[in-house]
């Protein structure tokens, strides 16, 4: 059985997902590229969560190797360079927005603390 932090990590990838398609959805019906944009943005958001629950998954799955402090900020390290490096690309692009990227990024970000802020105890 995986741990609450596990769990919790899960539900905060199903919100940001909820979010991202409700949304661009929504920007679809108005204009593509603003919808595209905002999907490039917060799927730079939901990536970099998904790498941290999977990060949280193989720790909770070696419990006689638990995890250090430092692991804990080489992850947030690579996480913050997967970030940077992929809103780099986007914002190079000539198809996308940038204000939309970021605001995607943005929505991201709140979707993933309306979930915690929201937690069942």
């Amino acid at each position: 059985m995986l741990s609450s932090t596990v769990r919790q990590g899960v539900r905060i990838l199903g919100w940001q997902l909820a979010g991202m398609i409700l949304l661009t959805g929504l920007i679809w019906m108005y204009d593509g590229r603003i919808a595209r944009s905002l999907l490039a943005g917060s799927g730079i958001g939901l990536l970099a969560t998904s790498y941290l629950v999977f990060v949280l998954i193989k720790h909770d799955m070696q419990p006689a190797r638990p995890a250090s402090v430092l692991s804990f900020f080489a992850n947030w390290f690579v996480k913050t360079l997967l970030v940077l490096g992929l809103l780099m690309i986007a914002m190079r692009s000539r198809s996308l927005l940038p204000e939309a990227i970021l605001l995607g990024l943005a929505l991201s970000l709140v979707m993933y603390w309306l979930a915690v802020m929201t937690r069942r105890s």
